[in-house]
């Protein structure tokens, strides 16, 4: 009976549920209304990655992955973090979405390194260091407060190679690493110019690991929305203005003027463009090295996003963290950016916002492995 029990985790069961859902052909209820085929087997190039190959993913972060306050408490809901929790049907996540189809390649394998629970913050004295519960995180190692000038570059990459042999076949498997560390690297840069130098070097030095390490991995880079935009929404809510009187959260954003805040979004912007630099110079760098197994793509579907943002948006606690609906959001946005792969200077018509449908793959999809492409404006 122990024997059973320990192995009934929610993981288990969710993959359990997916896996005899697709074996029937079911389409699951709820926002993702997909249709159900067989993948097609799995490749050797990358170039051929079907959202149904990946067995495996990643992500690393700051609060924003780690899930705090997303159903407005104290918590960490890594369960329901946008890139790497379990999910449910109810409330997608990027996982939830990849387990339609992870069993369908190759029915012994299901998706694995998905964060399972809510969980308190650990260690908070010593925020961000430590923030990390491998019983139920997982794969998950993204730690509030985290930010590249702290170290969490580092530590998040330590708690990633602890966790590789634990899997089963790991290096010959599909994975997918989702990397978000923005938000408290330019947070207080709103009196000027930001020195991104630091940032650019720690990240491309991940990659680098990344590369020595890891085959069979498509890295996503995720560039970050305006910011001023937490300020309007934050100012917009008659709670969130008098909570802010109090809180000190991200610098100017709860305070600022509008000059602070326009630097704000112009520090945002040249990190978002070092992004796609550093996409653009490791796209030729794998292609020189004859490196079919890996991509690096920046996923720019929250690039000058905010205007059309509302106070759902944000947690209901702090006015500040993403809500359990904004993961569902930022979920779906990475889904069918990964997805948009003939027109992404127009972000394939599926512009970020509030209710964005589910770009739903077929037998035929692939993940984008191609050169760099910087969005164009979102429209007004």
């Amino acid at each position: 009976i122990k024997c059973v029990k320990k192995h009934f985790t929610i993981e288990g069961m969710v993959a359990a549920r997916v896996v005899f859902l697709a074996l029937v052909g079911v389409a699951l209820a709820g926002r993702f209304n997909c249709t159900n085929f067989q993948v097609p087997p799995m490749p050797k190039n990358i170039s051929f990655l079907h959202p149904g190959h990946v067995s495996i993913v990643m992500a690393m972060g700051d609060s924003i992955t780690a899930a705090f306050s997303a159903r407005s408490t104290v918590l960490e809901d890594r369960d329901i973090s946008w890139s790497i929790g379990v999910g449910t049907e109810s409330q997608l996540t990027f996982p939830y979405m990849l387990s339609q189809y992870s069993s369908r390649a190759q029915p012994r394998l299901t998706l694995e390194g998905m964060s399972t629970e809510a969980v308190i913050p650990r260690d908070i004295p010593h925020l961000p260091h430590n923030d990390y519960h491998p019983d139920t995180d997982h794969m998950n190692v993204a730690e509030s407060e985290g930010s590249i000038r702290r170290g969490s570059m580092e530590e998040q990459w330590g708690f990633l190679l602890q966790n590789f042999p634990k899997y089963s076949d790991f290096r010959s498997r599909w994975k997918v690493l989702t990397l978000w560390m923005t938000a408290n690297d330019v947070c207080g840069e709103c009196n000027g110019p930001m020195n991104i130098d630091y940032w650019v070097a720690r990240t491309n030095l991940l990659l680098t690991n990344v590369s020595n390490t890891l085959t069979n991995v498509y890295v996503n880079l995720i560039s970050t929305l305006d910011l001023s935009n937490v300020a309007r929404l934050q100012r917009s809510h008659e709670f969130c203005k008098i909570e802010h009187k109090v809180l000190n959260e991200c610098g100017c954003i709860d305070k600022g003027n509008a000059t602070q805040l326009q630097w704000l979004d112009t520090n945002v912007h040249s990190m978002n463009a070092a992004l796609h630099t550093i996409a653009s110079q490791w796209y030729t760098k794998l292609r020189a090295q004859g490196r079919s197994d890996m991509a690096v793509v920046v996923q720019g579907f929250q690039e000058s996003i905010g205007p059309e943002l509302d106070i759902t948006f944000l947690s209901k606690l702090d006015c500040f963290h993403p809500s359990a609906e904004a993961h569902e959001e930022l979920a779906i946005g990475l889904w069918d950016s990964m997805l948009c792969t003939t027109d992404r200077k127009n972000r394939c018509g599926r512009h970020f916002s509030k209710d964005l449908a589910v770009a739903c793959p077929t037998v035929d999809s692939v993940f984008y492995t191609g050169p760099d492409v910087i969005p164009g404006p979102p429209p007004m």
